[in-house]
């Protein structure tokens, strides 16, 4: 709350618990350049996972507690505590992406690539613009609704192979409640019309969440979905090489 009351914790705080998980997952990719990795929106760093860029080292942010009614902007300096290194790289995947824009503003990045998101208020998309007016996220039960719906919710995130929805369905089960009801309240009122210099926006053709994102992107996916990361991580890890690259980042 205003008041430095914090909302109840799920089991654990959130995504701390894959601390251990997350160096396992990243002892073997070489330590050169770090490059910061902010998930989507009740995600963790299992999305990026499949991910491969040589000669650069993932760091995962964790989803820190927010206090009830912190803002978005108050939420990315909390975030950026845990970037250490200077002119960080900032990949932001979905609501991450919306993060990563905040934390840039706020910092001096090399490099913000956002991934299946949004860089301005413009682009968040009408239902959400619509949960202000009707704002069902505050008085509806949203983890048993994430279940009632998760066949629709896989389709949006064009999950079709069985073990991509077996890891969605797991990352819904791993949700914090509280954690989603805050970051859903700060898209729907997110309004920013800064864009930090050095970003480039990369969007699938076929994302169904952010659905008229390619209009605006710099980079588009043909056919790609709004969790291409996981689903077509080959590819993705071979056009993020090509970004880094062409926009240089220096160390």
């Amino acid at each position: 709350m205003a008041d430095g009351t914090e909302l109840p914790l799920a089991d654990g705080a959130i995504a701390k618990s894959q601390v251990d998980l997350i160096a396992k997952a990243t002892d073997d990719i070489p330590s050169d350049r770090e490059i910061y990795f902010i998930s989507g929106l009740g995600a963790d760093w299992r999305v990026f996972q499949r991910l491969r860029l040589e000669g650069y080292r993932p760091v995962h942010i964790r989803w820190e507690h927010p206090q009830r009614g912190e803002s978005i902007e108050q939420y990315a300096q909390q975030l950026l505590e845990q970037v250490t290194g200077e002119s960080p790289i900032f990949v932001g995947l979905s609501f991450g992406g919306l993060m990563a824009v905040e934390m840039a503003k706020l910092s001096n990045p090399a490099q913000v690539i956002v991934i299946s998101g949004a860089t301005t208020g413009e682009q968040i998309p009408a239902y959400f613009k619509l949960l202000r007016w009707l704002p069902l996220q505050c008085v509806l039960p949203l983890k048993q609704l994430l279940w009632a719906v998760y066949g629709v919710l896989a389709w949006l995130f064009g999950l079709k192979d069985p073990d991509d929805r077996s890891l969605f369905k797991q990352i819904l089960m791993d949700t914090d409640p509280g954690f989603l009801k805050w970051a859903i309240n700060r898209v729907v009122g997110w309004r920013n019309q800064v864009v930090p210099k050095n970003l480039v926006q990369i969007h699938g053709e076929r994302d169904r969440v952010f659905p008229s994102g390619h209009r605006s992107a710099d980079v588009v996916v043909p056919e790609g979905g709004h969790l291409m990361v996981l689903t077509r991580a080959e590819e993705l890890s071979e056009l993020l090489m090509a970004v880094l690259e062409t926009t240089p980042a220096t160390a």
